[in-house]
């Protein structure tokens, strides 16, 4: 009877140790070069351009237009780092951050500007508007 090549490597696996990192119990192990963390968002250095939604497959950016900036949903970014390739002024960059579990998609470490930021944003553009036009 003749011995199945798959089952040789199986065997063999079962002597080796494992090749992956025992993470809970250990330290994690130190990112490579170049690696696709959590995503960097700038807000300041955004010039509401929109690209980064244009080029984004996973539709993790929302324009908001009332103050010409993004909103970012990290839930649904699957690290490509076509966005970052893409921003004309940097705004965006990737991070060695990789601990983003969470059971909530909609968590709010998981979003960049928040509803009461974007409401708080648009209050103050209305207010440099304004000052101008009282002259």
């Amino acid at each position: 009877m003749k011995v199945p090549p798959t089952l040789s490597v199986v065997l063999g696996n079962l002597l080796k140790k494992p090749a992956t990192n025992p993470f809970p119990e250990k330290e994690p192990v130190p990112v490579p070069e170049g690696f696709r963390g959590k995503l960097i968002y700038h807000v300041d250095k955004c010039v509401g351009c929109r690209l980064c939604v244009t080029v984004c497959p996973a539709g993790v950016f929302e324009y908001i237009p009332e103050i010409r900036k993004v909103t970012l949903w990290l839930g649904r970014c699957v690290f490509c780092k076509q966005c970052v390739d893409v921003c004309p002024v940097n705004a965006l960059e990737m991070s060695d951050e990789f601990l983003l579990a969470t059971y909530d998609k909609y968590d709010d470490s998981l979003r960049w500007l928040k509803n009461d930021e974007i409401e708080k944003m648009i209050e103050e553009k209305k207010k440099t508007q304004k000052k101008p036009a009282q002259k």
